[in-house]
């Protein structure tokens, strides 16, 4: 057995994103005046708790206590922050110092790839590899390589 359907006639409207921008206008202050009724509640109720329990001063500091801050997303970490430096991202705790060697700097120099035809750049990798192989940080072994 079908249902029935529910048929409605849509209207046109020659200013939708007006509209929709008004739309979310009102679902956004809605939003905003019941999450500020909400905490209008929760002052209150805090109010006649602490009439309750005047004696505990303690337990009235908890209550007005500060809500954590809210969760940072992904593309808040890449956004300046009053005016300072981004976060740049990914920071190690500790940072491994490299002492790049001149034999190392002109192993690199030495064949550098052009990107032509005749050269290979599986080989062109392999030497690249050979050639960072001569630097190790300070006081890792050959066994924890």
């Amino acid at each position: 057995m079908q249902g029935r359907k529910v048929v409605r006639e849509l209207y046109f409207d020659p200013e939708i994103e007006k509209t929709a921008r008004a739309n979310r206008k009102a679902a956004r202050l809605a939003r905003e005046a019941a999450r500020s009724a909400n905490i209008a509640n929760n002052i209150s109720e805090e109010e006649v708790s602490s009439l309750e329990h005047s004696d505990n001063e303690a337990n009235i500091h908890i209550m007005a206590a500060d809500p954590p801050p809210p969760l940072r997303t992904l593309g808040d970490y890449g956004q300046r922050n009053n005016g300072e430096l981004a976060n740049l991202g990914f920071q190690p705790r500790n940072p491994v110092s490299f002492e790049i060697k001149n034999s190392v700097l002109s192993a690199l120099k030495e064949d550098q790839f052009s990107g032509s035809e005749s050269q290979c750049p599986n080989l062109h990798v392999q030497k690249f590899y050979e050639a960072c192989a001569y630097t190790d940080p300070p006081g890792v072994s050959e066994s924890a390589k």
